[in-house]
């Protein structure tokens, strides 16, 4: 007896924002798209901090209200290991923050409105190719498709059994990162809050995310360290002790700061989001840079299915465009990110002191771009005073392997 097999044009595996857009775009333009959720339920579990771009939000197609806004974001205040501060900010509100869980279910509901089917609790165990795409659901053989949009998040699972060679991101190219909502504090209700410095999260930052004037999401990210410790250490450091807090719950989950995989599209196949690393190397935000790589995804699949050309001489135009779109945002803001990981404590000091004398963070808060961070650092920066930084840059970058 032949088993029946479900069939879709196009499966998409993970409902996180990328895949849910994705899904959006393909099924907009007439495809025929299947979800799969591992999970019972979309948005759980989390692991995000929710800050995004009003610009961002807008890129991806999602309106800057609804009930998943949180708070209202106007600016940034940096301290350096010594406690040197500045603050970037805009005229208006130039970010949200964002309840992951109903977000990722208001995107859920435009994949659904759009025509896309979304399967909760089926977890895709692996898949092979045979002309059309097997996926086994549930420890079972039972969906075909044409056409596989990999969304799975850190760690893709599913890569590993495709038979497909392409590199997969593993846990060395990750940092490991832990957040708790906090009550009982005082902070600033419309600026985020970024500390760096060894002492604090060494290789990364930690951040104090506003949710209303009397809490707020902290959280930091670091390599082979105690988080919980560290976590803890700068809790107690920044708003001196613990007395009155109330830790509500934690949430913990990768980091990803080493930019997008070499290939993110193969025959019948195309990779967007963390699985493609498609995240913002100095920051690890990854929703919306994410977000706009699923939507040319989503589109480019859905003209693969009506012409029928899902080999990747085709699909190599979904890599062409996000490229254009981003690739030298991805370069500049990786050189960074890798010299920031390599400059000291008193480098840093330097650097903060330089952008303080200069002024250079009131120009990067009339003209800078929360998403297109390298871009903006570089041209802010301008040649004349890059060359006040050259001597600490310098000395990072000679250390490069």
């Amino acid at each position: 007896m032949v088993m029946y097999i479900e069939e879709s044009e196009i499966a998409v595996v993970g409902a996180g924002p990328a895949g849910l857009i994705a899904a959006r775009e393909a099924s907009l333009r007439g495809a025929e798209v299947s979800v799969f959720e591992e999970h019972y339920e979309i948005g759980l579990p989390c692991h995000c901090a929710g800050l995004l771009s009003v610009k961002g939000l807008h890129e991806i197609g999602v309106p800057p209200y609804g009930t998943y806004v949180q708070n209202k974001i106007r600016g940034a205040c940096f301290y350096s290991p010594s406690n040197l501060s500045f603050t970037i900010e805009g005229r208006d509100y130039v970010a949200y923050v964002v309840n992951r869980r109903m977000l990722d279910c208001f995107l859920a509901e435009q994949a659904l409105k759009s025509g896309s089917r979304i399967k909760l609790n089926s977890r895709v165990q692996s898949v092979k190719r045979d002309g059309e795409w097997i996926l086994n659901v549930n420890r079972r053989d039972n969906f075909k498709a044409k056409l596989l949009i990999d969304a799975e998040g850190a760690l893709p699972r599913v890569l590993k059994t495709s038979g497909l060679n392409l590199r997969i991101l593993d846990k060395n190219d990750f940092l490991n990162g832990l957040q708790a909502d906090i009550s009982g504090v005082k902070v600033d209700p419309e600026h985020v809050e970024v500390h760096l410095g060894s002492g604090v999260a060494p290789g990364f930052f930690a951040w104090v995310i506003p949710l209303n004037d009397g809490e707020a999401r902290v959280g930091l990210a670091c390599k082979n360290s105690n988080l919980k410790d560290l976590l803890f250490s700068f809790i107690r450091k920044r708003f001196r002790g613990f007395e009155g807090i109330n830790m509500r719950s934690f949430y913990s989950g990768f980091i990803i700061t080493c930019g997008p995989i070499e290939k993110t599209y193969s025959d019948g196949l195309m990779v967007v989001g963390d699985a493609a690393g498609q995240v913002k190397p100095i920051s690890g935000g990854g929703v919306v840079f994410g977000g706009i790589c699923a939507s040319i995804a989503g589109r480019v699949a859905s003209e693969a299915i009506k012409r029928n050309s899902l080999e990747k001489k085709f699909l190599k135009t979904y890599q062409d465009e996000w490229k254009e779109r981003l690739g030298r945002e991805f370069k500049i803001a990786l050189l960074a990110r890798k010299i920031l990981n390599r400059l000291s404590d008193r480098e840093i000091d330097r650097i903060f002191s330089i952008v303080i004398e200069e002024g250079i963070h009131d120009e990067i808060s009339a003209g800078g771009d929360m998403d297109f961070q390298g871009t903006s650092i570089l041209k802010i920066m301008g040649k004349r005073r890059i060359l006040k930084f050259l001597p600490t840059l310098l000395k990072a970058a000679l250390v490069f392997r």
